[in-house]
């Protein structure tokens, strides 16, 4: 297994970040309800610091991966199993369709997706999620993603973030017995995120 504590511990210090970041946002609401703006605005920049720190920690994480430190045992060749493919019932007419290779596809959310969930212990909301996500995702995302359903309101990532969440239930990787709006990462889904971990250390490609 790749290094046992280095990762550990971006991930404990990534998890700190993601609950600090909440707690400053209410601050500054709070200060901004009382009409403190100088206050609220010195509070927002401190949690623009905090997100721009917590790029870092992100991208030093994914460098650490990428360094393909030494293994204690040869790492698996086998990759890790796909999610099935899940037959979409599309209600969009074909005017509204988008053509297919155009936004990102939900399969790219699924190791995103598990990493986001084990770095804040294994289960979160939908709403966490995204806001994870869409630091995560930040470079990968494309106009297409950003863009608006026809209903003129839903973002096109995030609704397709939701069908992912069917994806990985069907595979076993997310738990189909969680709350409702709960997400939650069953210990297949952690096996299948360490899978991917080791595949990258030691530079064998993830499709």
């Amino acid at each position: 297994m790749l290094n046992k504590e280095v990762i550990p511990a971006f991930d404990m210090l990534l998890e700190e970040l993601e609950r600090i970041i909440p707690e400053l946002n209410d601050q500054a609401k709070a200060l901004m309800d009382q009409k403190k703006y100088d206050q609220a605005q010195a509070i927002i920049t401190k949690a623009q610091s905090v997100i721009a720190f917590q790029g870092k920690v992100q991208a030093l994480r994914e460098e650490w991966v990428r360094m393909q430190v030494p293994a204690t045992k040869v790492p698996q060749t086998n990759q890790p199993p796909k999610p099935p493919k899940v037959k979409k019932i599309s209600r969009r007419t074909g005017q509204d369709k988008l053509q297919v290779g155009l936004r990102t596809k939900n399969s790219d959310f699924h190791i995103p997706i598990l990493r986001a969930l084990v770095n804040r212990g294994g289960s979160m909301q939908f709403a966490d999620l995204i806001v994870i996500l869409r630091h995560y995702l930040k470079d990968k995302l494309n106009q297409y993603d950003l863009g608006l359903l026809p209903d003129g309101k839903t973002v096109r990532w995030e609704n397709n973030v939701g069908w992912a969440k069917r994806q990985l239930i069907d595979a076993g990787y997310l738990s189909s017995t969680a709350p409702k709006g709960t997400w939650e990462i069953t210990p297949a889904g952690r096996k299948a995120l360490e899978d991917y971990e080791k595949q990258q250390a030691s530079g064998l490609p993830f499709n």
